[in-house]
């Protein structure tokens, strides 16, 4: 049984309730649902479907109120207090999503020990941070996975299970009515990395604030159309599209998006195989930052460099 530590779980952009958290906890430790309405918990996220071989034992938060508070309801067993403390006696680090950038400062305690770690999504806001972090833990031997769980989720499975089907893929286009794109970019461009891999060598974007539209050009030759508007734009949900000279394929649902996340987590625990290179989430946080360029700019195209 992998031993977790888990931190940045507690809040969401300073308000209690992570949803992430509240999820990735209730799947490796079940939870009291009666406990969480007696201590009036907001606990969206969480639910009943589980994942095997891993439990959360420890949980580190600045907020040393709301720890506890979860402590009790996913029957973690040590509240800590300090991220250095969270990181001895365990097995893998988890830094959930907590709105905020710098959560990925919890993760060199975890590193430096040469421990797996998993950090939500965005591993940074800008990518040299990201690479610092990368290299750290190629410098301690160290697992090290962060991504969306669009990467991951039932809808991704499903598109890339009918790839072979469509001939030689030339384009990949997503609608998304969504968040705001400091939180939420990510997503459409990890599901794209997930069907087609790495490799963008520039981004332009053409839309506004409120409205990001996005081209990925990649060095195969693929183009990449991504359009994300926020929901007080146009309606939430998705549409993903794929296709190819023999064929189109589309899904606009996700399904299940953290469940196969997590079991990739515990599975790069167990055998210590990046699921995904140190190269590409560098690149995905590259992307991100370029598409944001780009628009600041007025549209003109960023080399990735």
């Amino acid at each position: 049984m992998i031993k977790i530590g888990i931190t940045a779980a507690v809040s969401f952009e300073g308000k209690r309730g992570c949803h992430h958290g509240n999820a990735f906890s209730s799947m490796f430790n079940g939870w009291d649902k009666q406990k969480a309405e007696e201590l009036g918990w907001p606990t969206g996220g969480a639910g009943d479907i589980r994942v095997e071989g891993a439990r959360v034992v420890k949980i580190y938060d600045e907020d040393r109120e709301g720890a506890e508070i979860m402590a009790q309801i996913y029957g973690i067993d040590e509240v800590c207090d300090t991220p250095e403390e969270l990181a001895e006696g365990v097995d893998a680090g988890l830094i959930a999503d907590s709105g905020e950038f710098d959560k990925v400062k919890y993760a060199p305690p975890f590193l430096e020990r040469g421990l797996p770690v998993f950090v939500d999504k965005p591993l940074a806001e800008f990518a040299d941070d990201a690479q610092g972090i990368v290299d750290l833990a190629a410098e301690n031997d160290a697992p090290l996975m962060s991504c969306s769980g669009y990467r991951w989720a039932d809808g991704a499975e499903e598109m890339r299970a009918h790839l072979g089907e469509l001939g030689e893929i030339e384009l990949l286009q997503g609608l998304c009515g969504q968040g705001k794109y400091h939180v939420y970019a990510i997503h459409p461009i990890e599901f794209a990395y997930g069907i087609l891999g790495a490799g963008t060598t520039s981004v332009v974007n053409v839309g506004a604030e409120d409205r990001d539209i996005v081209r990925l050009h990649r060095a195969d030759g693929k183009q990449v159309l991504l359009t994300m508007y926020w929901r007080e734009v146009i309606r939430g949900g998705l549409h993903f599209t794929v296709c190819g000279s023999e064929g189109w394929y589309a899904i606009d649902q996700m399904g299940a998006v953290y469940e196969r996340m997590m079991k990739e987590f515990v599975k790069m625990c167990e055998t210590r195989e990046m699921p995904i290179s140190g190269e590409e989430m560098v690149e995905v946080i590259r992307v991100v930052e370029a598409a944001r360029t780009s628009r600041e700019q007025g549209g003109v195209e960023v080399t990735l460099d």
